[in-house]
């Protein structure tokens, strides 16, 4: 007989879901930058309805595409009428429904090896809750992604027709939530497709491929459903690929060793691709084979990318390593009172933890914006701020230079003018900073101490004045 290992607490294993629970209620009070510009954009949706001309800043005529309009919508109605409260129940109530469908996945990978579908869930969630489960489109993204792996994997074990019904309509969700990664669902699609077309190719069955060749054509055909048409659909075309772009943006950037997510990137794939190696079983279906090389280039290409390495290339390892776990029948039987009374206990731990944790959204830059829009009329302020500053600036109802959208700012998106590349040379030192301010006229400047527009001014006091500082922040103005 087989030995078997790693056999967890069967009869307690559902109290282990509770690790990454208390994980993301944490987690979600830690608001990413971008949540401004998201909450700015979800407003003025709401207000004025979908933009087409980007505005929201100094300049004018810039062609836009809001890619994630309705994710922000849903950010900015969440947030409106329930605060930071709501948005942190957001992301938890998310990362739920991750967590449940990454144990789907496991059990129908692994054959119904609890055990082990338990201990992938844990691992695969927390990994994501360390850098990725925030307060941006993305999460979305992998939610649909992960109910598209598991309507696959179940349509191909059972090949009924119904699992399809929710292809096209994972499309129209995502190329609304956010449009830049819709092709990321043909991508994790493509290897699917494959092995089912070459099984019936094989079995003399190419007919019953036909379903899911329909599905696909149907699923583009709901990306068109969106305000913006084609170029929602070709936006990750127009948006990917810059240096000056990832060589500022710090999830575009190939991972380093130097730093710790790094680390943990490298150590992971490292790890996967020796169990794949010393594995007993060694042949790797084609599907799982062709999701590891592809999420392993996305993973080693930026930090960004390694999520989806987590989706695609982690999540199939459960198929080489399975027959070394033992496989349990899936209970059935109603839990007693004493273990109801330990998840009642335990979600009680977790709703006090929730209620008690600060979410109140802060910025270092309100006190700042507090002085200028107490002191100016905004309407009459030509505002410089820096990349990562700008999002809560226009949420405060002032117009900027820049802000993190980093494509909308390039000649490709916008069909005016290459607005990022000017900031990256004027970062660089590339640009004559006279020349730059003299363009734009700008009356006031928000700089940090590591702009390069900050010594500048402080210099140059004939030509301007330092109204406002903070630790952070230094608010100019010209004479």
């Amino acid at each position: 007989m087989k030995k078997k290992f790693f056999s967890l607490p069967t009869k307690y294993a559902y109290l282990y879901f509770f690790i990454p629970f208390a994980v993301s209620i944490i987690v979600s009070t830690s608001y990413d930058n971008d949540i401004w510009f998201l909450l700015n954009q979800g407003r003025y949706v709401v207000t004025h309805g979908i933009p087409y001309m980007e505005p929201f800043t100094i300049h004018e005529g810039l062609d836009f595409v809001m890619q994630q309009h309705l994710a922000a919508t849903i950010f900015y109605e969440v947030y409106h009428w329930l605060g930071g409260f709501g948005l942190s129940l957001l992301i938890i109530t998310i990362n739920l429904f991750i967590l449940y469908f990454l144990y789907k996945i496991c059990l129908v990978i692994s054959d119904n090896r609890r055990n082990l579908s338990i201990f992938f869930a844990i691992l695969v969630d927390g990994l994501l809750l360390m850098n990725f489960i925030q307060t941006r489109p993305q999460v979305f993204t992998y939610l649909i992604l992960l109910i598209l792996i598991y309507t696959l994997e179940k349509y191909q074990q059972t090949r009924k027709k119904q699992y399809l019904l929710f292809l096209p309509l994972l499309s129209l969700l995502e190329i609304n939530l956010h449009a830049s990664m819709w092709f990321m669902l043909f991508l994790f699609l493509l290897p699917y497709t494959i092995e089912m077309t070459i099984q019936d190719y094989q079995q003399r069955k190419l007919k019953r491929i036909l379903p899911l060749y329909t599905s696909i054509i149907l699923m583009f055909l709901a990306g068109l459903f969106n305000p913006y048409g084609i170029a929602a659909i070709t936006y990750i075309f127009t948006s990917y690929g810059y240096t000056s772009i990832n060589a500022l943006v710090q999830e575009m950037q190939v991972p380093q060793l130097a730093t710790r997510m790094g680390v943990i990137i490298y150590t992971v794939v490292l790890t996967v691709y020796i169990i794949y190696l010393v594995s007993k079983k060694r042949k790797i279906k084609l599907k799982y084979l062709c999701l590891l090389l592809g999420t392993t280039y996305l993973a080693l290409s930026s930090y960004k990318g390694f999520a989806f390495f987590l989706l695609g290339g982690l999540l199939p390892l459960i198929y080489c390593i399975k027959e070394h776990f033992p496989q349990l029948p899936i209970s059935t039987i109603k839990k007693t009172a004493y273990q109801q009374r330990v998840i009642t206990f335990l979600f009680g731990l977790m709703l006090t933890l929730l209620i008690f944790l600060p979410h109140e959204l802060t910025n270092p830059l309100k006190t700042t914006i507090d002085y200028l829009l107490s002191h100016y009329d905004k309407n009459q302020v030509i505002l410089y701020t820096g990349f990562s500053e700008g999002g809560y600036v226009e949420y405060r109802g002032l117009k900027t230079y820049i802000d993190s959208r980093a494509e909308v700012f390039l000649k490709r998106n916008n069909h005016q003018k290459d607005i990022f590349q000017e900031y990256y040379n004027l970062q660089k030192g590339q640009l004559s900073l006279d020349k730059f301010i003299n363009t734009y006229h700008f009356t006031h400047f928000i700089v940090a101490p590591n702009d390069v527009l900050y010594p500048y001014l402080q210099q140059e006091k004939e030509k301007y004045d330092l109204l406002f500082s903070t630790d952070e922040y230094y608010l100019f103005k010209t004479k």
